[in-house]
């Protein structure tokens, strides 16, 4: 039997519209839905015991996302991330009341996404950021567009293990939206839509030769 293809969401909301909409087979292959959970450590492990139980071709983190203060994207957009990070490693100060980022850590550092590259001619490619406490007031680094609470984890664990990887992000609000304004459903909706292109603009088998890898 081929190696699946691995479908990972953070919450069954979130799952089953693209379940629905894809089903168990991308062309000749499995495809294993996961619900990996919130945050990095339910993520993290998660994608372990995936990799552990089956190893799978490829894996897909597929979710809704909100968009970073100073970015020019807009609630209708579907992205790839191309970089993702821990953004919340660091520390609260009592005496200065803010946020004192440890950013010369490792686990703080960017994690790159060398398999956009064969997809730039079909999605927009933004940088990231994670946080466990999503909507924070952490400081900003250049380049981040996007806020999720599990892609850094999902991109660590699948670069470790060997793993080709890629991000999708539907867009339900703006980082410093009320709740009540946050549009998950319509983007829900793209996210189904955006996946199912995603799928369709894949190297065949999955495969991301050298000539197709971000450099």
């Amino acid at each position: 039997m081929l190696p699946p293809l691995l479908l990972l969401t953070a919450t069954e909301l979130e799952q089953r519209p693209l379940r629905a909409r894809v089903g168990d087979r991308f062309g000749d292959r499995p495809v294993r839905w996961m619900v990996g959970g919130m945050g990095a450590g339910a993520t993290g492990i998660a994608v372990s015991r995936a990799v552990r139980e089956r190893r799978p071709c490829l894996a897909i983190q597929a979710g809704i996302a909100g968009i970073l203060p100073g970015t020019p994207l807009t609630l209708d957009d579907v992205v790839l991330v191309g970089s993702d990070r821990q953004a919340d490693i660091g520390a609260w100060r009592p005496e200065t009341g803010r946020f004192e980022s440890f950013d010369t850590l490792p686990e703080a550092q960017p994690v790159e996404c060398p398999y956009v590259g064969a997809l730039r001619d079909h999605f927009r490619v933004v940088g990231g950021r994670s946080a466990n406490s999503a909507c924070s007031p952490l400081p900003l680094r250049e380049g981040e567009a996007v806020e999720s609470m599990e892609g850094a984890a999902f991109f660590a664990v699948c670069r470790d293990e060997g793993i080709p990887f890629l991000q999708l992000r539907a867009l339900s609000n703006r980082t410093g939206d009320p709740r009540a304004e946050w549009r998950i459903p319509e983007a829900l909706e793209r996210l189904a839509e955006g996946l199912v292109r995603l799928l369709r603009c894949l190297p065949e088998g999955c495969r991301f030769p050298d000539r197709l890898l971000n450099r």
